[in-house]
Parts: C-alpha cells; structure tokens; sequence
C-alpha cells in the first residue's frame, strides 16, 4: 500500500548521538564514583583499572557498531557504580569505626606506659603525657623508647650465646610487635549505643561529609550521657541521621544526573553553564534547587537533541529523495522548517509529486500530491500513488543501507483516500540544481 504514510525516521547520525550520550552518563558516572571513593580512600589501582576497563569496553561497542548492545549495557554500568559507591561508603564507614577503636587502643596504652614510666622513676615523654594532641609518628616513636627503658636490665646485658639459645627456646613461638602489643589493648568500653550512632555518621561523612557535621555535635553532646532517655535521645538523631543518608543518596545521584547532562550538553555545543559548576557548591546547594537544575538542564538538552534529530532526519529524506531524482533544491530544509512541508517533483510522472511534512524528530507524513494543471484522473492518481510505493521501498533500502531506518507507523492503501491536490509545482529558482547528498550537507 503506498497511500499517505506516517513515517518515524532514524539515522545514523542520530543512532551514533544516542550512543555518545549513553557513554558521556557512563563516563560521568565514573567520574562521580571515582570522586568519592578517593575522598573516602577506599580504593586502589586495580579498582581504577577495572573502572576504566568497563567504561573502555563501551566505547569498544560504539567503535564496532554494536549500538543496540551499548544501549543496553550502559544503564547496567551506570547501576554497577552507584550501587559500588554505596558499598564502598558502608566500607569507609566500618574503616572509620576500626580507626577510633585503634586510637582508643592507643590512648588507653599511652596512660598504662606512662604510669609505669612514673611507677620506674623515669621521665614521661610528651607523646605520652598528652597522646590525644600527638602525631602518630611521635607517639609510635615514646613507645618505642619506653618500652626499651622499663625492659629488664639484665634482659638488656644478655650474651649473644644466651640470646641465640633463647632464640632456638622460642622457635616457632609468634613475636609480638608494638603494633601486636597495641592491638592487644583493652579498648575502653563504648557504649554499643554510642558505636552505632559513630557508624551512622561516618557513612553519611563518606557521601557528604558536609550534612555529617551537625551530627557530630550533636553526638558529641549525647557521649558519656548517662541520662535515662540517653536510648531515646539516640534512637531520635538515628532517624534524623537514616533521613540524612537518603538524601545523601539522591543528592549523589542527582549530581550524576547533572554532570551526564553537562557533559551532553558540551558534546553537542549546547549551554555549557553546568559544566562551571563546582563540586563543593553541589555538595552544599539545597536538594530542591539541583532537581530544578538538573530538569531545566534535561529539558534543554531534550531540545537541543530533537533539534539535531530532526536536520538528520530532514537532511537524510532529501539526500535519499535526491538520489532516486526527485527534485531536491537548495533552502528546501529551510523551507521545510518555516512552512511545515515542501512538495518535491516526482521524477518519473509529470503533474505529481510527494509532499513532506511534519517534524522529523518524531513523525513525517509523506503523500503523492498532484498539481493544479493536470487532469484529475483516479486511474493516473493510482499509478502515481503505485510509482512512489516502489520510490519508498528504494528510500528505505538506501537509508538503511548507511545504517539508519524508516518505520512506517501508520499507512492507507493505494486509492483508499483522494490525492491532494496542490495549486501548483514549486517555482523555478535561480540556483535550482539537482544535488549531489553532500552538496545538500554543504548548503545548510
């Protein structure tokens, strides 16, 4: 049936930007991950180079043509790497906690060595008068030199025979080391209360260790309480701190969201004023104010990508009508755009033509027209109507044939409606020509 058709065309052009998008989200949502995850020092060279394996492995799918499988595996990429950083924030976190318990560990031994060091009559070191304000380096160091002063002197004067023999005495035994020996500190008791509350917050720390700070305080306050609503005071910061940790999520997947955009947006020339937009003010704006970024942002980009849409798809009908002999003339996209439709001379039977109309980012209409000067005959319409079912067919071949394709939505049969008529074919033109598909490209 080759009666007016509704057409969705897709081209190559467009295919590859679909693609190119998909891969600036990925290749963003790399970014972010590994923004975070470097911040939160939960990740390492290998973690870098699988990252970048997978992002490469994309783009080896775009380079071998594979688009519809680019198309599928990316949004699975991109929920890998959210879902990492998430795991890896529970991981900075539980790091987090190990580390407070090491310094407790280590604050608790300070005052047991120092204690000792007074008990022996020998001066206390600094490090270990005040182990809270002393860098670890010089705390590990008074340990060091404190265990060598209060170690037994005649430990101290033994003969290289004695000390070979209490080496053969102690093989196999495990040697405990400083750090063994800290390790193997008592911790000083913590409240389980108090532990969950400290894990709560350092996750919220791993993804916006902004929003964490006002809970730190407010921990603060609550430790060492032994208040009897001291449980209740908890259990009310851990729901504020559980609405925190989501908000943190989507505030993460919302700044995703923006930098695929802005990095779209700067593929394909369009405003590129997200892409000045800081980290540290995306981490801090209001949440409600980055939803209106990133929709104005996505709105912007819709258009800016139907635009491009649809002078690929204006521009491969004409080059591919051109090419069957259809009389395709200089400023025809340009008339096509300000008028809604062109009527191009059909090579093969004088007094008719197609009309083409409508917006080629979604749906173009194509129908055989006749003009005003020839005589109306149903039959002559039929044959006019049949020599562009054959043109169609050929059209279709050819765009598909550079990797594109024309889907028919809707179709009437051959004589199933009237041939439009038209008043007249278009006018001569001073630089009328039959074009060449680059030439047409060239013209724009």
């Amino acid at each position: 049936m080759s009666g007016p058709k509704v057409v969705r065309i897709v081209t190559r052009a467009e295919i590859i930007a679909i693609c190119e998008g998909h891969l600036a989200q990925l290749e963003a949502a790399a970014a972010q991950w590994r923004r975070v995850v470097e911040r939160n020092a939960v990740i390492d060279d290998t973690d870098v180079a699988r990252v970048h394996a997978r992002v490469e492995a994309m783009q080896a799918l775009l380079a071998s043509e594979k688009f519809e499988e680019l198309q599928k595996r990316v949004p699975a990429e991109i929920a890998f790497l959210n879902a990492d950083v998430e795991k890896r924030a529970q991981r900075a976190a539980d790091e987090a906690v190990s580390a407070r318990k090491r310094a407790q560990r280590s604050l608790a031994a300070a005052r047991s060595v120092a204690g000792a060091l007074r008990d022996r009559g020998f001066d206390v070191p600094p490090a270990l008068s005040d182990p809270g304000a002393a860098p670890a380096e010089e705390l590990q160091a008074a340990f060091v030199a404190a265990f060598a002063v209060l170690s037994p002197r005649d430990e101290q004067q033994l003969s290289r025979q004695q000390t070979d023999l209490a080496a053969a005495l102690g093989a196999g035994e495990e040697r405990r080391t400083l750090a063994s020996w800290l390790d193997g500190q008592a911790p000083a008791s913590q409240d389980p209360l108090d532990e969950r509350l400290e894990h709560a917050i350092s996750e919220l720390a791993a993804l916006q260790p902004a929003a964490a700070e006002s809970f730190r305080e407010r921990a603060s306050e609550l430790a060492g309480t032994q208040s009897s609503q001291k449980a209740l005071l908890i259990d009310s910061l851990m729901l504020d701190l559980a609405g925190a940790r989501r908000l943190a999520s989507e505030r993460h997947s919302v700044i995703g969201k923006i930098k695929a955009v802005a990095a779209q947006l700067r593929r394909l020339g369009g405003d590129t004023t997200l892409v000045a937009l800081e980290d540290s003010y995306l981490e801090t704006a209001d949440l409600r104010h980055l939803h209106s970024v990133l929709g104005s942002a996505e709105a912007g980009l819709a258009q800016l990508q139907k635009e491009r849409a649809a002078e690929a798809g204006r521009r491969a009908l004409l080059e591919g009508l051109s090419k069957l002999g259809y009389d395709v003339r200089q400023g025809m996209e340009t008339a096509w755009v300000q008028n809604g439709s062109i009527v191009l001379e059909t090579p093969s039977r004088q007094g008719y033509g197609v009309e083409l109309g409508g917006d080629p980012s979604g749906m173009v209409q194509l129908r055989t027209v006749s003009f005003g000067g020839a005589a109306v005959s149903s039959e002559a319409d039929k044959l006019a109507e049949t020599d562009f079912c054959s043109d169609l067919d050929k059209l279709r071949t050819e765009i598909a044939r550079v990797g594109g394709d024309v889907k028919i939505v809707r179709a009437l049969g051959i004589g199933a409606t009237p041939v439009k008529r038209v008043s007249s074919p278009p006018a001569e033109e001073a630089n009328h020509i039959h074009r060449r598909p680059n030439e047409i490209s060239r013209s724009r």
